[in-house]
């Protein structure tokens, strides 16, 4: 009787999978449609914080997105492009800081670098020269009145002009400042 029982129980199991309306052991199972899912934009971290897409357009003429963002010991970094191509590249880096107004200006200043006022408790703006495969690049650096440092740095296309657009970086990074995330 215990076997009877345990081979209908079996059995029942197995018919289970062929039952319903027009189910037959001929026929293959129906096809589910494919599930898509949309993924949804990368929520911004780090530097990217910093980062308004509009904003950018607004200063910079230029539509971008977020390409990537990095970490690396205690430095976040944020680059932005065109979707369509890879120049022009703005690229944000912040790292905590010790430093005051005079290291700052003693060991951080690159040379030849412009001072630039209303940004941070101090900052320098420079520009850099066509390199092969990349245009000029406008580069914004300061220092934050929350301990950190900042380089904001705009690399075009070859063929442009940076010092054109370094007073419109410079804006942009006074916009970066005030948000101050």
């Amino acid at each position: 009787m215990r076997t009877t029982v345990m081979a209908l129980m079996a059995s029942g199991t197995l018919l289970a999978g062929c039952s319903g309306a027009g189910a037959s052991a001929h026929e293959p199972p129906a096809e589910q449609a494919p599930r898509v899912v949309s993924p949804s934009p990368p929520t911004p971290t780090g530097a990217c914080l910093l980062l308004d897409s509009a904003r950018i357009e607004q200063r910079l003429g230029v539509r971008m997105a977020i390409a990537g963002a990095a970490n690396h010991q205690k430095t976040n970094s944020c680059v932005a492009r065109p979707t369509e191509a890879a120049l022009p590249e703005l690229s944000l880096s912040v790292s905590p800081t010790k430093a005051d107004v005079a290291v700052f200006k003693d060991a951080m200043l690159p040379d030849g670098a412009k001072a630039v006022s209303a940004l941070g408790k101090v900052a320098y703006s420079q520009l850099k020269p066509a390199a092969k495969g990349r245009g000029p690049y406008a580069e914004v650096g300061w220092l934050a009145g929350n301990a950190r440092l900042l380089v904001l740095k705009v690399t075009l296309p070859e063929g442009g002009d940076a010092a054109a657009l370094l007073p419109a970086v410079v804006e942009l990074a006074k916009d970066i400042d005030r948000a101050g995330v």
